[in-house]
């Protein structure tokens, strides 16, 4: 009895380590069940498997590319593609929210070298910059529709490709359900606090550990 009232405040302990550090992808987006999905801190087995790629090549092509989310269609014909990261600029709009439109159709061209026309266009309450371009290879014509946002000072590049001329149906109702989960983006960004964060949690978990031997010798004592 007395042993399992010791590991109590130790499994806290752990716990409480653990969660704190737990901050998700910052972002979600919903992709039927037919999609293989991997994003950069998950299996990207089945996204491998369908791209016919190693599993190596993969998540090389995520860190390459700044990516934080592939889903490929169970026809392959399908692609969704997420890249995140900081830049001056981000870091200085901080947000799309008070961008004029003629500001966001600028944007695009610092993070895209599509030739298609680039508008200014809104989803969810968010701004987003859209270019779209078709294509032709082996397969036949596709299009390739980017969309481009600031969010938490962060560049969000989303691209869809899709077979035919313009964004699908399906292509479309994947990007509208694309959000940004502002906390979530905070926290997965911290990288500008973590000079006091990181110390801050070793710190609170020390003192809980110790509380925990502490407890634990007096327990055995009796």
């Amino acid at each position: 009895m007395r042993k399992k009232l010791c590991l109590l405040p130790l499994l806290f302990a752990a716990f409480l380590f653990l969660t704190a550090f737990k901050g998700g992808n910052g972002f979600s987006i919903e992709t039927g069940d037919e999609y293989a999905v991997a994003t950069n801190s998950s299996d990207v087995g089945d996204v491998a498997e369908r791209l016919g790629m190693k599993e190596k090549e993969v998540t090389s092509y995520f860190t390459g590319n700044s990516l934080v989310f592939i889903a490929v269609s169970k026809d392959k014909k399908t692609q969704i593609r997420i890249s995140r990261f900081e830049d001056d600029f981000s870091r200085k709009v901080y947000d799309t929210e008070k961008m004029s439109d003629e500001q966001i159709i600028d944007m695009m061209s610092l993070y895209s070298e599509s030739s298609g026309v680039v508008k200014a266009v809104e989803s969810g309450g968010r701004k987003f910059a859209r270019t779209m371009q078709v294509s032709k290879d082996e397969g036949g014509k596709f299009t390739a529709t980017q969309y481009v946002t600031v969010a938490s000072g962060q560049i969000y590049i989303i691209t869809c490709y899709n077979p035919g001329v313009g964004a699908s149906e399906e292509v479309n109702k994947i990007f509208s359900s694309f959000s940004v989960n502002d906390i979530s983006a905070t926290i997965d960004s911290y990288s500008a606090q973590k000079k006091w964060l990181i110390p801050a949690i070793i710190a609170v978990f020390a003192v809980v550990v110790v509380c925990a031997v502490s407890l634990c010798l007096k327990l055995y004592e009796k």
